[in-house]
């Protein structure tokens, strides 16, 4: 992976001057980036080097809320979250949401690890049921998600990521507010699911949905070792929209000690940090070309082109800034 982004080098500093000169990314060889190696083997290091941070880039997460989250990344968490249950006094107590932003937006500061997207402004929008669902985790309502998601597209978020599953469509309220989103210009980043299904799970089979198509991208797991995980749900019917990045024994939540974590939540905070950092190269470019960019370089796996088990393949930062 090294020798690609070093070859890469020379173009993109020709693509990116600007943003180059004078840019200081993560040192490679750094505790904090070598904890982080979701970065290298997604080849970020090509936009670092390029002098991309995801500055300038709104990312909303649509989840259960953050508190008490490592501190830097609640250094890039927006003034303007906000908490779609008017009222509510009940503390957060899933920390699924800080999980999911950590490999996002955490902040480069020596410490800990660093986010995809490091400089990169992230609205939390809290959208949980009171109690949760089983076993505890965090739960949704239709309505809260719709409320969610015209929030982030009133705050003008250009990307918005929903970590959660479904085992069926979530209705009217929920479809016209996504209606509503992706008519803003925002694109979304959902998670495939973690329950082995031949297709994705609920809300991510929108990606098919003529309203929706091109402004959803899906997000499969893969592993430490580069392949699809047991138990990711595969790409199936949206295999034209389907990605896989790192999503099993991820590090995040570094408050003192980190965490490992496993679930497509956490490939969707590498995909949408790709998209960021693609945004703030092409500002002017609309988010559903970046998607169809970011689709067209993934590096292919498993049969030969798009495929019911990878979809387009490997999320690959590198060959979408290399062309």
């Amino acid at each position: 992976m090294r020798a690609r982004g070093l070859a890469l080098l020379a173009a993109l500093l020709t693509a990116f001057a600007p943003a180059a000169a004078g840019a200081r990314g993560p040192r490679v060889n750094s505790d904090e980036y070598r904890k982080s190696w979701g970065l290298e083997a997604i080849g970020a290091r090509a936009a670092y080097e390029a002098g991309l941070t995801g500055k300038g880039v709104t990312v909303a997460l649509v989840d259960c809320g953050l508190a008490d989250a490592q501190r830097d990344l609640m250094r890039n968490v927006s003034r303007r979250s906000r908490d779609v249950v008017e009222g509510r006094a009940t503390p957060v107590t899933d920390r699924h949401a800080a999980y999911v932003a950590g490999p996002l937006a955490s902040a480069l500061d020596g410490r800990g690890m660093v986010g995809v997207a490091y400089n990169a402004t992230v609205l939390q929008i809290r959208a949980d049921v009171d109690g949760g669902g089983l076993d505890g985790a965090c739960a949704f309502r239709p309505s809260d998600l719709a409320r969610a998601l015209d929030y982030a597209a009133e705050q003008r978020a250009r990307i918005v990521v929903l970590p959660l599953q479904h085992g069926k469509p979530l209705g009217g309220r929920f479809e016209a507010a996504l209606e509503r989103l992706v008519g803003s210009g925002a694109v979304v980043v959902i998670a495939a699911g973690n329950r082995n299904g031949p297709d994705p799970s609920w809300p991510a089979r929108y990606a098919i949905d003529p309203r929706f198509q091109g402004a959803i991208v899906v997000a499969g797991a893969s592993s430490y070792y580069g392949m699809i995980t047991s138990w990711s749900n595969r790409a199936g019917l949206v295999k034209p929209w389907f990605i896989a990045a790192p999503g099993e024994w991820v590090l995040t939540d570094c408050r003192g000690k980190c965490k490992l974590v496993s679930g497509t939540s956490f490939s969707t905070s590498y995909v949408a940090g790709a998209l960021a950092l693609m945004m703030e190269a092409w500002p002017q470019t609309s988010g559903r070309d970046l998607i169809a960019r970011l689709l067209d370089t993934a590096r292919d796996e498993g049969p030969a082109g798009v495929d019911e088990v990878y979809g387009r393949g490997l999320l690959d930062v590198a060959r979408a800034f290399g062309g």
